[in-house]
């Protein structure tokens, strides 16, 4: 059994600065074919049972509700976890109601700051007053759980800024938190234009702050861009992390069945006309085992030493003795599990790199 299942929205009202995610700005021309073609892709997988379902995007809060009604029924009735990607200004009254309706239990919204200023800086189409609105309504709600993105490291952005943001988020009791530090892409708005990203000391800076403060609040820091309550960790993005197949759906959606990753087709005029196209990645069992540490070693739940001796036929122990030597004091154990501490979590590259020298 494949367990999760990402689904691909790529429309979106205006394109974001310093986004380089395959995304549309949406055309009326395409979308019927579009929602053909996703149908027909999904009704192929003859999905039967399914432990997360996971639409992204893209603003998947786009899709009208007859739409989301229509492409919601080809999948299983009863999901553990069913996510939503929203965006502030495209989740109405009407649409919170649909989701509770159709079994959502998370929403992840795209709020990214509390500070209107950097907002225009990212071309984010909502206000602060309008994420804060929203907010309030989704706690009103049945959907048990939620989650909101925010950026460090924008233009311009100072560390009172990130106090800021932390300090609006904590006073509003959100369950959930990914905060990503700015990554300029080349393809994006912002690596287009020529910015340029901020000093990496005071980047540095920011993500102490940001996971001392968090922590003291009370919040877990299981993955390095993710901080929860107790019991609100996204389980979806742990089958990623922890090495699980999963279906990937839709122009622009990435897989991976029986440990053979694709990626379908970023063309929206091939996947209309064609489908999804995949482009499968082969790997060697050695280019996986490392993908798999790579993944693990992000989170507090950490890599399973004992399954990962038996997927990838070695022993993690023996193999990388040099590395648990040299990091030692950034290494913690549990069980059968390895996992980084916080100063581990702050030099992953680090150690990453290293992990991929032994051979």
């Amino acid at each position: 059994m494949v367990p999760s299942c990402y689904v691909h929205i790529p429309f979106c009202d205006s394109i974001c600065s310093y986004c380089d995610f395959v995304r549309i700005q949406k055309n009326e021309m395409f979308f019927s074919n579009w929602k053909e073609q996703l149908i027909q892709e999904i009704q192929e997988y003859k999905i039967h049972d399914l432990h997360t379902l996971y639409f992204g995007g893209g603003t998947p809060s786009l899709l009208s509700v007859d739409d989301f009604s229509e492409i919601r029924n080809y999948f299983p009735t009863s999901i553990d976890e069913f996510t939503v990607e929203c965006n502030p200004e495209s989740l109405s009254d009407e649409k919170l109601g649909l989701y509770e309706s159709l079994g959502v239990n998370r929403i992840s919204l795209g709020v990214q700051s509390f500070k209107d200023e950097l907002l225009q800086v990212c071309n984010r189409r909502h206000t602060v007053s309008q994420a804060v609105s929203v907010i309030e309504k989704i706690k009103k709600s049945s959907i048990s759980t939620f989650s909101i993105d925010l950026i460090f490291g924008l233009p311009n952005q100072t560390m009172e800024d990130v106090k800021h943001d932390i300090s609006m988020f904590l006073s509003l009791d959100i369950p959930h938190l990914s905060i990503y530090s700015l990554q300029i892409e080349e393809n994006s708005v912002f690596g287009k234009t020529g910015i340029e990203p901020i000093d990496s000391d005071l980047e540095a800076d920011m993500f102490e702050y940001i996971i001392k403060t968090l922590e003291e609040a009370g919040y877990i820091h299981y993955e390095i861009s993710s901080f929860c309550k107790p019991g609100h960790h996204s389980r979806h993005n742990l089958a990623y992390w922890q090495d699980q197949d999963f279906y990937g759906i839709g122009c622009g959606a990435s897989g991976r069945i029986n440990g053979i990753r694709y990626d379908n087709t970023t063309s929206l005029k091939e996947y209309c006309l064609k489908g999804p196209c995949p482009t499968y990645i082969s790997e060697t069992l050695e280019e996986r085992s490392m993908d798999a540490i790579m993944m693990a070693l992000r989170t507090r739940f950490g890599l399973n030493i004992l399954a990962w001796n038996e997927r990838y036929q070695s022993d993690f122990r023996l193999k990388y003795v040099s590395i648990l030597s040299k990091y030692a004091a950034y290494f913690e154990y549990s069980e059968n599990h390895i996992y980084l501490n916080d100063a581990g979590l702050e030099i992953l590259n680090t150690i990453l790199v290293d992990f991929m020298m032994i051979e």
